[in-house]
């Protein structure tokens, strides 16, 4: 689902309720409930968070009715109906209730959503303990264990980042039973918020002492409130949105409700909202008659201002919508506040720059071009934001064409009419259920449910798209020549003939299907036929020289092996059939190689063919005109979600590399847990910059966009300037891979290449993401960074999320999906506490199948109670928060791709003027690490870094493997006492290292 906005050019007309303030609302509810007597709050809010206070406050025992338009609150001590209470998704709810939960009868748990079970409170669990609050937490999240000891007041500190925290100490201290001093420390941000609720405290006669620069609070124990009959403000931060969206079009249009144009935070803690929005020429006026402030023009030059966020903090998102199109430049200062709300709202904003609008955040500053913008429709994010949502849905009204916003019921939270009001003003806004609906026939599942998803296959799948949207583009295949794209009828056809072609090649259910092929539309076409008949898909990277790729046939048993004629200059297929001729290498059982051409028209055979007598070649077209589709074969061959379906080849660490099984089922469960976390949609274009060979691009590229049902853009080769022409040329707005494609993209734009304009996501694989890197590709690119960690044989494990604070989403490795479950443990497994770093193992419902053929390296890979052990160390925070701190297997990770260490020194180990030999990582800023070899030589011996990569070329081996540093030891590696090398030592030597060029030489 999404919302979708179109553009308009007429002028705005009508009149809208403004609702009441949410804010007056929370505390106004909250303060009747500690009053004896009833209380009346009139100005009914239909606000979903004012419900959660609502809902926590009756499970304390509150009795609330509603009469009319009003809040009837029967005030009284907390008689808890159960033994915890949620404060759903409202922080407001949450922060002021931890402590006020002190005063029920009984203990009591306060809880909330997922998301905040994930928010630490630490500094205001700290503050409350320091007030004589008796309460605990596993880890500084909720839930919330409060004893029912009334507080005893005391001297507390606390960070003056939110108002919430500070809210939360004051409204406790007066019920304590000796006075309290709360002094705010740091900056102070949301000093109206503070000002709005001492000022309903005393509405409810409780006495308040504050400094004149609000950071101290002197308030008695043992006070009592009294019942109030209060009646609620309009909400000025609804108000915004339609006085935004007036602004930016001719308009005649009347705000019902709003009976000021200027207020004090006591009024609202959003009234300077009011102030800006008249510097920047909004014309407002008070309309008696109508009751309500009118805005009628026929056309207005807004102006750019300066505004301080801690005055208006939640108005960041709205006033940046206004500034895009005011003139000159909107500057928003101390803005790093905003970054810690429901999503880092500041970053969110700069989706405005895929719109066409000019937005820069430079730490805490956001900067904003405005004068003649012309927008154009794109798709965006709201990342479940309700403000983001709304604003952003302002500034596409003013857009050509149409928008489309996730999560777009998000809105509730805090203006539950918001659509119908903007409709009603002539801005068509819907909520959209897809590209499709989900009940005509051929329809696809509900894939954001990782259980319904994983009863279905991708063929299954792809079956229903190409009967529900035939003409829908499947696949965009990017070459420097020009695109191609596939309809997802076409796919379909597609892969239902190559599966009959491997049906007359008599390949068998369960058997590998060997193919070696780049990012071309065919990969994916080969891979459909694969889970088609029920074979298994055994993807072989392009890198892969003669040695990798004989290796791999000869352990997956494969019959038959799909290859291009010539790849970047390698004539994949002459190597293959060299290889047989020779008869120096052991292929298996390989029988059928069938050669796909470069571009177009028929594939070159090798030369060396015919001397390959017991192997058939196959010109792919010739192939495929001489084959019809074999309705009777397929319909035999029904696949199902228990087949195995993927036989991928690890980088090796232990000589050799182990061959991963996985079923079908628990690979679209993988990606159901990625949409569902991510909350991608039908409206998102998933871009694949990685090798579909590997798992990256294979599962969380080809496999995610089919599950998904929306278009999957691959590019077999890696130009930059290429990719961000596909990016804005096909508005990808997601993407998987490794940190080196993300730094080329920042870099090129920085360059001056025009960025895209859709890219919302970026998860970021392989290697952790500098800061800098993920602030600039925030600002340069538009695009959200996450962390992640996965592996073959787990499938995405962690993963942050856009609404996580900056430094967890792209300075971590993100924390656990859905039914996973993650811990660090020490040598004998036992459990370690939060932030100490040991071995970091897995739980998940993603788990391989186990490796083939060595039942014996499964066995080992698991721990007793059914743990995958991943052999990396690590620290896991008492947030949930994954950082990976080193590799307990001697692994390099050049670039998102694994180095096989073992392997490599082994090679290196035979060459005649070696006698000792350990590669480890040499840092590197654009791949995060490089191999460096050192080496001790045979006495009288000599090698050169030139020498060293011909030797590995002669084996075969692939050129990202080769260590692109030799250094040469007279003394010896450095061992410890029981002989084991200590590459610790190398790697430190290492550190300040760079490559050599092929011509340098070592002695």
């Amino acid at each position: 689902m999404h919302l979708l906005v179109k553009g308009t050019r007429q002028p705005l007309s009508g009149e809208v309720l403004v609702p009441n303030s949410k804010y007056h609302a929370h505390r106004a509810l909250i303060l009747a409930s500690l009053a004896e007597g009833t209380s009346v709050v009139r100005g009914l809010s239909d606000a979903r968070h004012v419900q959660y206070t609502v809902g926590l406050l009756r499970g304390l025992g509150t009795r609330i009715e509603v009469d009319g338009d009003a809040f009837v609150v029967h005030g009284g001590p907390y008689r808890p109906r159960r033994s915890a209470v949620s404060a759903g998704s409202s922080g407001t709810t949450l922060y002021f209730m931890i402590g006020l939960a002190s005063l029920a009868e009984r203990p009591v748990s306060v809880t909330g959503q997922k998301y905040f079970k994930r928010r630490p409170v630490g500094p205001l669990l700290d503050a409350l303990r320091g007030m004589g609050v008796e309460l605990d937490s596993a880890d500084d999240c909720p839930p919330i264990h409060v004893r029912n000891k009334r507080p005893t007041g005391g001297h507390v500190r606390i960070a003056g980042t939110l108002s919430q925290w500070i809210s939360g100490l004051i409204l406790l201290a007066p019920f304590a039973t000796g006075p309290t001093v709360i002094e705010v420390e740091g900056e102070l941000n949301e000093q109206p918020y503070l000002e709005l609720t001492v000022a309903m405290m005393r509405q409810f006669g409780l006495a308040v002492t504050v400094s004149g620069d609000w950071r101290r609070f002197e308030i008695e124990g043992g006070q009592r409130a009294a019942p109030a009959d209060l009646t609620m403000p309009p909400d000025i931060g609804s108000a915004a949105f339609g006085i935004a969206a007036a602004a930016l079009h001719p308009s005649d249009v009347l705000l019902r409700g709003m009976n000021k144009l200027h207020g004090s935070p006591a009024d609202h803690p959003e009234a300077h909202f009011l102030d800006i929005a008249q510097s920047m020429g909004i014309p407002m006026e008070l309309d008696e008659a109508g009751r309500g402030v009118r805005i009628r023009h026929d056309g207005v030059d807004l102006k750019g201002v300066e505004v301080d966020c801690r005055e208006v903090p939640d108005m960041l998102p709205i006033l940046s919508t206004l500034g895009t199109f005011a003139q000159g430049e909107t500057v928003f200062r101390h803005v790093a506040h905003t970054r810690l709300k429901e999503s880092d709202r500041a970053a969110a904003m700069l989706q405005l720059n895929s719109m066409g609008a000019e937005l820069e955040l430079d730490g805490e500053t956001l900067r904003v071009n405005g004068g003649d913008k012309r927008l154009v429709g794109a798709r965006l994010s709201s990342f479940n934001d309700h403000r983001v949502l709304m604003s952003l849905a302002v500034a596409a009204s003013r857009a050509s064409g149409c928008s489309t916003l996730t999560y777009p019921n998000a809105y509730r939270i805090s203006y539950p009419t918001f659509l119908e009001s903007m409709n009603t003003l002539g801005i068509p806004m819907s909520v959209e259920g897809g590209r499709r609906s989900a009940h005509k026939p051929g329809a696809q599942p509900d894939v954001s449910r990782p259980d319904e998803a994983a009863k279905h296959t991708l063929p299954e799948l792809v079956a229903r798209r190409a009967e529900s949207d035939p003409e829908g583009t499947a696949l965009v295949d990017v070459r420097a020549s020009g695109s191609t794209t596939l309809t997802w009828s076409a796919l379909h056809e597609r892969s239902e003939h190559i599966a009959s072609l491997l049906l007359r090649l008599g390949v068998q259910p369960g058997e590998a299907v060997a193919f070696q092929l780049p990012n071309r539309a065919e990969f994916t076409a080969i891979a459909l036929a694969c889970l088609r008949v029920r074979a298994l898909c055994c993807p072989i990277m392009p890198i892969f020289r003669e040695r990798e790729a004989a290796f791999t046939l000869r352990r997956s048993g494969a019959r038959v092996l799909l290859l291009p004629d010539e790849f970047r200059g390698r004539r994949h297929a002459a190597e293959i059939a060299a290889l047989v001729a020779e008869g120096t290498t052991d292929t298996g059982k390989l029988e059928h190689v069938v050669v796909l051409p470069r571009e177009s028209g028929p594939a070159e055979m090798p030369p060396t063919a015919g001397a390959a007598d017991r192997l058939h070649w196959h010109d792919w077209e010739s192939a495929l005109a001489g084959t019809p589709v074999d309705r009777e074969g397929l319909a035999a061959r029904v696949p199902g979600p228990q087949d195995l379906t993927q036989l991928l080849f690890t980088s090796g660490t232990t000589g050799e590399p182990k061959g991963v099984l996985q079923r079908s089922e628990a690979l679209t469960r993988a990606v159901s847990m990625e949409i569902r976390h991510l909350g991608l949609t039908g409206a998102d274009t998933i871009w694949i910059p990685s090798p579909l060979a590997h798992q990256t691009g294979f599962l969380y590229g080809m496999w995610l966009a089919l599950v998904l049902g929306v278009p999957q853009i691959v590019q077999a080769e890696w130009h930059t300037e290429l990719a961000l022409q596909s990016l804005r040329e096909h508005r990808a707005t997601f993407v998987q891979a490794a940190t080196p494609f993300l730094m080329d993209l920042v870099r090129a734009v920085e360059d001056g290449e025009r960025a895209p304009q859709d890219l919302r996501i970026f998860v970021a694989t392989g290697a952790t993401v500098p800061r800098g890197l993920a602030e600039r590709a925030g600002r340069v690119l538009g695009t959200t960074v996450l962390g992640a960690f996965g592996s073959t044989e787990t499938c995405l494990a962690a993963l942050a999320a856009p609404g996580d604070e900056p430094a967890q989403r792209w300075g971590t490795d993100g924390r656990a999906l859905a039914g996973v479950r993650l811990r660090v443990t020490d040598d004998s497994g036992t459990e370690l506490p939060p932030g100490t770093e040991g071995n970091y193992e897995i739980r998940t419902p993603t788990l391989f199948d186990g490796y083939l053929e060595r039942p014996d390296l499964t066995a080992e890979a698991m721990t007793p109670d059914g743990w995958y052990r991943t052999g990396d160390l690590a620290t896991i925070d008492a947030s949930g928060f994954l950082r990976i701190t080193g590799r307990v297997k001697d692994v390099i990770n050049r670039g998102g791709e694994k180095i096989p260490v073992a392997e490599v020194e082994q090679l290196l180990h035979e060459h005649p003027a070696v006698a000792d030999v350990a590669v480890v990582a040499m840092p590197d800023e654009r791949l995060g690490e490089r191999a460096c070899a050192f080496v001790v030589l045979e006495d009288g011996q000599e090698l050169g870094f030139e020498e060293t990569q011909k030797y590995l070329d002669s084996h075969q081996v692939a050129k990202q493997y080769w260590p692109e540093r030799l250094e040469i030891l007279a003394g010896g590696l450095p061992r410890n006492e029981v002989g084991k090398i200590q590459k610790f030592v190398l790697r430190e030597k290492a550190r300040g290292l760079r490559p050599q060029r092929a011509e340098g030489t070592s002695k």
